[in-house]
């Protein structure tokens, strides 16, 4: 990757990227970035809770200590305590049992 500066009001395209994580260090406050082409995309995954429980622990291998949303069998958001154990695994407590589904992005 080459450096190259970038003024106030200028646009950026970014083409061809082919790894999930690219950065780019802007000086100016005013900077147009497009970025297309290649397979940008992030890791997630879907934790499925069939046995109620009041605490969720979930192996979820994103090596990332990743957002966290939970929904119970209705598809209704819930709220618990999120424990990062490490980059891999967390653990969610929360106030009553229930079974539904954990998403980690």
């Amino acid at each position: 990757m080459s450096n190259i500066e970038v003024k106030s009001g200028d646009t950026v395209n970014v083409s061809g990227v082919s790894t999930a994580t690219q950065s780019i260090k802007l000086k100016e406050e005013s900077v147009n970035v497009s970025i297309s082409g290649g397979a940008v995309s992030d890791a997630h995954y879907t934790h499925t809770q069939s046995v109620p429980s009041s605490q969720w622990t979930v192996q979820h291998n994103l090596g990332k200590k990743s957002s966290v949303t939970v929904v119970d069998s209705a598809d209704a958001i819930v709220f618990g305590d999120v424990d990062y154990i490490d980059s891999n695994n967390v653990t969610i407590t929360f106030n009553g049992a229930f079974s539904g589904k954990a998403y980690f992005n």
